[in-house]
């Protein structure tokens, strides 16, 4: 299973984009659950699909039009990726 690990910049990016951070508004804007956010939040790898979405869901906030896309709105590409075996 591929897996991704997102730097804190990029989750300080995706925070800023929440009204607050409730279960409702994690799963009504990013598009994830409370679960996922906790793995971000603690710097631990989320899968590759889960990434997408969020990714997708992101550049549809008023943030994520600004700047045009989840890259731009950092100043690295998202993290290293991993196998879990």
């Amino acid at each position: 299973m591929n897996m991704v690990l997102v730097n804190q910049e990029q989750v300080l990016a995706l925070r800023n984009a929440l009204p607050a951070v409730t279960k409702v508004w994690l799963q009504e804007v990013l598009g994830v659950s409370e679960t996922t956010w906790r793995s971000l939040r603690d710097g631990r790898p989320i899968r590759q699909s889960t990434y997408d979405r969020l990714v997708a869901r992101f550049e549809r906030t008023p943030q994520g039009a600004v700047v045009g896309s989840f890259a731009a709105a950092t100043s690295r590409n998202h993290g290293v990726s991993a196998d879990a075996r």
